[in-house]
């Protein structure tokens, strides 16, 4: 069953050293653990049914991971990355970090987009990693209607699921987070990162808080199939994969939605 709540990371009123320190975080335990790396044979796979195509990750966050599995798949001649996000304007750093980096096959817009106000980018094969829980049945539904009608596909890739293993992974977290805070934290955000990660631990109950509800709000492969099911929606095929690791037990999985098949 999924559950529909908030996360801390969702809202833009919540300090802004919380989002830095959340992103730097993920974008460590991707590097550190080759998360991205369970995901290539299905980013592999949507890349060449959708060839000559360049993909939009609307909800790109920091954007290290886009830039890692683009770096993993630089022998992929056709692979090219844009991405954006809708907090942008308020972190441009990470759009700067990523287009500094200078890779051909990556550009993060340097603006906010809302994915649900897009236009001309609906026409785009979309890519969400590690952030389409945090959309609700309804936007659901609207980005599925979208791409429905001008038969672009989508792939949605989660670093977490519902399963007893993964909910432990979520625990352990804010803990990793401890241990690797001087890699995360930035010098302008020290003080009050130090203060509210060891005087007081907020951030890691922030971090536990959005880790579990992250879990809980996934969609499964029913869900997904019900939301298009009940928009009408008839020409699509789902396909679903998982994969793990000893680095990453708990596992990854990925869903194909072809509207174009």
């Amino acid at each position: 069953m999924r559950i529909q709540s908030f996360e801390f990371g969702d809202i833009k009123e919540v300090p802004q050293f919380y989002h830095n320190y959340l992103r730097a975080l993920m974008s460590l335990l991707y590097e550190y653990l080759h998360i991205h790396r369970l995901w290539l044979p299905m980013i592999k796979k949507f890349s060449q049914q959708n060839k000559g195509e360049t993909l939009l990750d609307p909800c790109a966050g920091s954007g290290h991971v886009n830039l890692l599995i683009a770096k993993e798949l630089e022998k992929e001649e056709d692979f090219k990355f844009y991405l954006s996000d809708f907090m942008t304007d308020r972190a441009p750093k990470f759009a700067k970090q990523i287009n500094e980096a200078n890779h051909p096959n990556v550009h993060y817009i340097e603006h906010s987009v809302d994915l649900l106000q897009m236009k001309d980018e609906v026409e785009i094969p979309k890519v969400f990693i590690n952030s389409f829980h945090h959309f609700s049945p309804d936007q659901v539904a609207k980005i599925f209607r979208d791409h429905a009608r001008v038969k672009k596909d989508i792939l949605i890739l989660e670093y977490c699921r519902k399963t007893p293993l993964n909910f432990f992974s979520m625990v352990t977290g804010p803990f990793i987070g401890m241990l690797l805070f001087p890699l995360i934290v930035e010098k302008k955000d020290v003080i009050w990162s130090f203060i509210f990660v060891f005087i007081i631990p907020l951030i890691p109950l922030m971090l536990l808080w959005d880790g579990v509800i992250s879990s809980l709000r996934t969609y499964s492969r029913n869900d997904i199939e019900k939301i298009l099911l009940q928009e009408g929606i008839k020409d699509f095929k789902v396909e679903f994969k998982s994969a793990r690791s000893l680095l990453y037990p708990s596992g990854v999985t990925g869903h194909i939605i072809n509207f174009s098949k």
